[in-house]
């Protein structure tokens, strides 16, 4: 019999696999993946590696299923570095509470106060979200003095005043200079500047008058005497500068421009006779 040239082609339908066998293929897959992987492997070549942009996505991938702190601690640093900072500030957060031991909470720590910096200069000052932040950073700061070392203990005075907490770099301050034999002077002056900025000038001129018996030059010794002098004068405690700068004179007491500080301060307070004794003093030596 011919076939009609109007009839349809034999053609040869294609079929499925089996489920049986798909499903079976699928776990095959799985299992190949599973044994294949390696998390610290994973870890490691993560750390080690150059893309940051391409690690972070895995990061994330692998961090979306896990609740390995090591993974998370490393995409908040991945966050960091690729200036999501809001992102990183969550993973801290959730990372904090499950701190095994006091070392890992003060990495934790150190984290946050890092990335907390960096979000809080976008806020204007005196915004509501601004001094919420610096009320952390305070916080943080306090936390975080604690077996710091004295490059991170400058750093953290330093962001203490910034963000007005200068109670605390005085602290901190005060602290470094007691170990600190070569910096000493140049640490009780930024103490004494501190102290000015918490508009305790007294404090502030105590300080200053420590700077200058440590300062080991006679430029500084004199620098650090008019800075505790002026630091009274201009918070009209000139009868305090002339009293404090009698005691603190010293061998300071030849140099002519001190004497006449000394004559002006004297005369301010109303003290004529202290004003004369210097002034017979700066005479004497012409």
């Amino acid at each position: 019999m011919v076939a009609s040239r109007f009839a349809a082609p034999d053609i040869a339908r294609e079929r499925l696999a089996p489920p049986a066998l798909v499903i079976g293929l699928a776990l095959g897959i799985v299992l190949t993946l599973v044994l294949l992987f390696n998390p610290a492997a994973f870890l490691r070549r993560i750390q080690h590696s150059h893309t940051p942009s391409v690690d972070l996505y895995f990061v994330k991938a692998a961090a979306r299923h896990t609740h390995n702190d090591v993974l998370m601690l490393l995409l908040a640093r991945q966050e960091i570095a690729a200036g999501h900072d809001f992102a990183a500030l969550r993973v801290l957060a959730r990372l904090m509470p499950r701190a095994a031991n006091a070392t890992y909470q003060q990495r934790l720590r150190w984290l946050t106060y890092r990335d907390l910096m960096g979000v809080n200069d976008r806020y204007p000052k005196g915004s509501a979200v601004r001094a919420q932040n610096e009320r952390a950073l305070r916080l943080l700061i306090g936390q975080l003095r604690k077996g710091a070392g004295e490059q991170a203990l400058r750093a953290l005075a330093k962001e203490a005043v910034a963000i007005h907490d200068e109670g605390t770099a005085i602290a901190i301050y005060q602290g470094l200079a007691r170990h600190d034999r070569a910096h000493r002077a140049a640490l009780y002056a930024l103490a004494a500047h501190a102290a000015d900025g918490l508009d305790h000038p007294r404090e502030a001129a105590r300080l200053d008058f420590a700077a200058q018996h440590y300062a080991t030059t006679r430029s500084a010794k004199i620098r650090y005497f008019l800075a505790a002098l002026q630091v009274l004068q201009s918070h009209n405690d000139v009868a305090i500068a002339v009293a404090e700068g009698g005691r603190h004179i010293t061998s300071l007491d030849r140099d002519p421009a001190i004497l006449r500080r000394m004559v002006a301060l004297a005369r301010a307070a109303d003290e004529p006779q202290v004003a004369s004794r210097y002034a017979m003093r700066l005479l004497g030596m012409t």
